[in-house]
């Protein structure tokens, strides 16, 4: 897959360089694996997977430091992105996200201003498909202001 941009292997170098990894959740599996796998061509060290907002909680807990990055589909069975986000609040998470829909692409713009009251960093919000050069250029800024 070609990069998108003329600097598109710097951005990938740039990522590379941080060593990040990124915690993903979404209940679609087809949406996990294709954009777990962009996240590793884009340079992220480490993508782990969960499939709901109960899931992501269970692997935060269980692991030593927080990933760099949060992805989180708002729209998810048994505990959503809404719920995920409001449990991270109340647990005192500080961490950066970045929000994904594709069928409540209407509560997006919102959804920046309420991560911010949790005491979350909103880095940006992604409408399905995820587009590459979207993702990559929210990263590079990432790694830019880090």
């Amino acid at each position: 897959m070609n990069m998108v941009g003329t600097n598109g292997n710097g951005a990938v170098q740039m990522i590379a360089a941080r060593n990040l990894r990124v915690l993903l959740l979404d209940d679609d599996k087809f949406t996990l694996e294709f954009v777990g796998d962009m996240l590793l061509e884009l340079g992220v060290a480490e993508v782990i997977k969960a499939e709901n907002g109960a899931q992501g909680l269970a692997m935060l807990a269980g692991m030593s430091s927080q990933p760099d990055i949060l992805i989180c589909d708002l729209n998810m069975p048994e505990m959503d992105g809404v719920g995920f986000l409001m449990h991270l609040g109340m647990q005192g998470y500080v961490g950066e996200v970045i929000l994904i829909s594709g069928a409540q692409q209407h509560l997006l713009p919102g959804m920046d201003v309420y991560s911010s009251k949790l005491g979350l960093i909103p880095l940006g919000a992604l409408i399905k498909p995820i587009a590459r050069d979207e993702l990559a250029s929210i990263i590079t800024r990432f790694c830019q202001e880090k």
